[in-house]
C-alpha cells in the first residue's frame, strides 16, 4: 500500500506518529499534496440548495423551529440560480477527476481529521474565531463528500491541551474496503503501543 501525507505541516505529533505507525505496518509513505484549492464555496453552493429543497414544504412554523444557523444556510440556498448550482457541479466533477489521478499514485491520502481539537458544545464555530461556518474548521474532510470518496477517523492521541485527535484515512471511490482495513490495522497497531485505548466506550447514564 502506497499512502501520502498532506497537512500533517503544524499538526499534533500523535498524527505524524499515526503515519509512522502505517509505515512500520509495511505502507510506503511520503509526502504529497492533492494539488487543489479550497472548494468551500462550491460546497456551499450544493450544500445550501440541498437543504433548501429538503425544507421546502415546511410550514413556517416548522421551518422557525429549525436551528437558526440551519435557517440562514436555507435562505441563501433558495436565493441561488441554477447557474450557480451548476457551476458547483462542474468544481465538483473536477475535483473528483484531480483525485482520481492522484490515487493512481497512492492507495491512501492521510491527513489530520481536524486541524483543532474539539472547543466548546453550542457552538458552530470557535467562540472568538472569525469563521461563519462549520466547514471553516473542517477543511479535511468535506471535499471527500463532494467526491463520493471513502474516508475514515481513527483516534490516535491527544494533543498538548489533552484533548483527543484524530487521523483520516481517503481511498479512492468504491475503494471502502481498503479504507476499514487500513483503519482497523492502524487502530489495533496504536492500541497495542498503548497511544490509544481498544476499550469500549460504556454509556452513561
Amino acid at each position: 500500500t502506497r499512502a501520502a501525507t498532506s497537512g500533517s505541516t503544524g499538526a499534533p505529533a500523535s498524527v505524524r506518529h499515526a503515519a509512522d505507525v502505517l509505515a512500520g505496518l509495511g505502507a510506503e509513505v511520503e509526502e504529497a499534496d492533492p494539488g487543489f484549492t479550497d472548494p468551500v464555496e462550491a460546497y456551499h453552493t450544493l450544500w445550501f440548495t440541498g437543504a433548501a429543497k429538503v425544507v421546502e414544504r415546511l410550514s413556517p412554523e416548522e421551518f422557525g423551529r429549525l436551528d437558526p444557523g440551519l435557517q440562514e444556510v436555507c435562505r441563501q440556498g433558495a436565493s441561488m440560480s441554477a447557474l450557480d448550482y451548476l457551476g458547483a457541479v462542474d468544481v465538483r466533477m473536477a475535483l473528483g477527476v484531480l483525485m482520481g489521478r492522484f490515487h493512481r499514485t497512492y492507495d491512501l491520502l492521510v491527513t489530520p481529521t481536524l486541524p483543532r481539537t474539539a472547543f466548546e458544545a453550542g457552538h458552530e464555530v470557535p467562540p472568538g474565531s472569525d469563521l461563519t461556518r462549520w466547514t471553516g474548521w473542517t477543511p479535511f474532510t468535506y471535499p471527500f463528500n463532494l467526491t463520493q470518496q471513502p474516508a475514515a477517523t481513527v483516534p490516535c492521541g491527544v494533543a498538548s491541551d489533552g484533548l483527543p485527535v484524530g487521523v483520516q484515512l481517503v481511498a479512492a471511490r468504491h475503494r471502502d474496503g481498503l479504507v476499514l482495513r487500513a483503519s482497523h490495522a492502524l487502530f489495533e497497531a496504536l492500541a497495542a503501543e498503548g497511544t490509544v485505548s481498544a476499550a469500549p466506550v460504556t454509556p452513561r447514564g
